[in-house]
């Protein structure tokens, strides 16, 4: 601290031996020694009070981290929730809908057979009524999952 070495004490030593004198040296000594552990107990009792602050705000940002992680959660679930509700309730594709799909794709060529031998040719069938396709039934809408009463975050 005050970068003192062996030599500048014993300087010290000496002329406060020659100014206090012998008699009152111990007396002066003790009472240095007891302004000093004042003084340390003061830093000490000042360091103390340094660290509970700092521990203080310490607990106060390891709180506002877990609201905003709580809050993270929640917006979480939520977006779960959003999403799976979406998911449940967008329409599903009609049945002509996916023959049309399954219609646009080529089906692949089949190896020619050998041409078997020509047959008679069959009486025309009689007119008929053209079909018609048949609607698409209605799509029933699932229910909401339930959440879960007990959200846990590990």
């Amino acid at each position: 601290m005050f970068d003192l070495g062996w030599s500048e004490l014993l300087i010290v030593g000496v002329a406060a031996l020659i100014v206090v004198g012998p008699k009152d040296l111990p007396r002066m000594l003790r009472t240095l020694g007891q302004y000093v552990g004042k003084a340390r107990g003061m830093a000490r009792e000042f360091q103390r009070a340094l660290d509970e602050a700092a521990k203080q705000a310490d607990l106060e940002e390891l709180k506002d981290l877990r609201k905003g992680l709580d809050d993270m959660r929640a917006a979480q679930h939520k977006m779960q929730r959003d999403m799976g509700a979406t998911i449940l309730d967008s329409p599903k594709p009609a049945k002509a809908d996916k023959e049309a799909a399954g219609a646009a794709a080529p089906a692949p060529k089949p190896e020619p057979a050998p041409e078997p031998a020509p047959e008679p040719a069959p009486e025309p069938a009689p007119a008929t009524e053209p079909a018609t396709e048949p609607e698409a039934e209605p799509v029933a809408t699932p229910k909401p999952r339930p959440e879960p009463d007990n959200v846990s975050g590990g």
